[in-house]
């Protein structure tokens, strides 16, 4: 998975796009509940998001059995909420191009995990 861990990578994006939220116009802090709300978005720092969770599952695939199995679930779910995030059809739009890169920069599969050969994943464009 690289030098750091989807979670570390997580939490650094999450705080960007909370200071993201909190600085841009449009926005407004609900004094009670402290909740950032606006028409306003971050867009590239959830794509960013996305593509680390999705660079996670991937070198879960790859890893199989010996994978963390702790993370999984978190990931997967991580997953879902950013694809609506998101949203489609760039969502899918991203994991196509991505999946490619990751090929390319790994050499494995992020269908199925192995080494040397690529699956188009949900045969994307």
């Amino acid at each position: 998975m690289g030098e750091m861990s989807y979670l570390d990578l997580a939490k650094q994006v999450e705080a960007r796009l909370r200071a993201a939220r909190e600085t841009r116009p449009g926005y407004e802090r609900n004094e009670v509940t402290k909740e950032v709300t606006g028409a306003a978005s971050a867009p590239a720092l959830t794509e960013t998001l996305y593509r680390a969770a999705l660079h996670a599952w991937w070198a879960f695939t790859a890893e199989g059995a010996e994978a963390d199995a702790a993370h999984v679930p978190y990931v997967f779910q991580e997953i879902v909420r950013l694809i609506d995030e998101v949203g489609e059809p760039r969502a899918s739009e991203c994991r196509w191009a991505w999946a490619r890169e990751w090929y390319v920069e790994t050499g494995c599969c992020p269908t199925c995990g192995e080494a040397g050969v690529f699956h188009e994943p949900e045969a994307g464009p």
